[in-house]
């Protein structure tokens, strides 16, 4: 998701621009998310968690493909809910065990976008402009609820719920083939270490896995998006040689 990140020192000369105006977040197609945000994201997005190392990172899946951004931009003006990481794009930050939930507000130092009419981080007075305030803002949000989230996730792959979940799809003549994500395990068995799970974490960690599981019905529009996307690229390739769509 960040290309060149680097501190966010006080009075320095960055312009931010509309989080969907940057390339990058066309090419991802996952952003970590935090459990405060799961209950919202779930109805549009596939909850899903990715290894990291040897550990797990809870994630959104945004599509199957990239390039993505056209449709990216299109879902956030319809009014589609941007997780927090991307609402506080390029705005970024990294935790330390001294730092705990305060962490270190970095800025990924990525080109400007072409033709986009950017404003500064901070104002002549040295105050943040509030374009930045809104991307901290989502940020505190994000640090505030980053250590429970990651406390839940150890619980849940702990009870040795992770189950590896590989994409290999086949949607018309295009293949997708996604790796590294995980979902939770179904059955009897694994419900039953969940069960003991809830009963050390509480409800929270219940309603969250409750979120994930409905959240995986969401995949369904990421393939109708996939459909979409290669329709709308043949169409306009046709139109561009004077062929017949697709």
């Amino acid at each position: 998701m960040y290309q060149s990140v680097a501190p966010l020192k006080q009075g320095a000369d960055h312009a931010l621009f509309e989080p969907i105006e940057y390339a990058s977040l066309g090419e991802i197609l996952v952003v970590p998310v935090v459990a405060i945000e799961a209950r919202v994201l779930a109805h549009h997005y596939p909850i899903v968690w990715r290894r990291q190392g040897d550990g797990y990172e809870m994630v959104a899946l945004l599509s199957i493909s990239a390039p993505h951004l056209t449709q990216l931009r299109g879902e956030f003006d319809q009014g589609m809910p941007r997780p927090l990481l991307i609402e506080a794009y390029p705005l970024a930050i990294a935790f330390s065990e001294s730092e705990g939930e305060r962490g270190t507000v970095l800025i990924d130092a990525v080109p400007a976008p072409e033709g986009a009419t950017g404003t500064p981080v901070f104002l002549p007075s040295g105050a943040m402009s509030p374009s930045a305030g809104r991307r901290m803002a989502a940020l505190q949000v994000y640090a505030s609820d980053a250590a429970r989230t990651a406390s839940y996730t150890r619980a849940l792959a702990a009870a040795g719920l992770m189950s590896d979940w590989t994409l290999r799809l086949r949607i018309g003549e295009d293949a997708v083939e996604i790796d590294g994500l995980c979902v939770l395990a179904p059955g009897d068995k694994a419900r039953t270490a969940l069960a003991a799970a809830v009963l050390e974490h509480g409800f929270p960690l219940a309603e969250l896995v409750t979120f994930h599981d409905l959240s995986l019905f969401n995949m369904q529009r990421l393939v109708d998006r996939f459909r979409s996307g290669r329709l709308a690229d043949r169409t306009a390739q046709a139109a561009q040689t004077g062929a017949p769509g697709a």
